[in-house]
């Protein structure tokens, strides 16, 4: 008996899982930018995605800079 790439365990395909389409859709959010041309925020960095942006008691910011700005 061959074996073919792909092939789970008595030749079916491995069934797929709830966390397989969340990957799949996360995946697909980081090709597209929702600031194609990137937004500056209070702390000054620019950021190209809306998850990237926190909102700080100082203004917008990044993630790295929000223990900075929330004072």
């Amino acid at each position: 008996m061959s074996r073919e790439w792909g092939i789970g365990e008595a030749g079916r395909t491995p069934a797929c899982t709830p966390l397989d389409d969340y990957e799949a859709a996360e995946l697909q959010k980081c090709g597209r930018p929702d600031y194609p041309q990137g937004r500056r925020l209070s702390c000054g960095h620019m950021v190209y995605y809306a998850d990237e942006v926190m909102s700080a008691s100082m203004g917008t910011s990044c993630l790295d800079c929000y223990d900075r700005m929330s004072d």
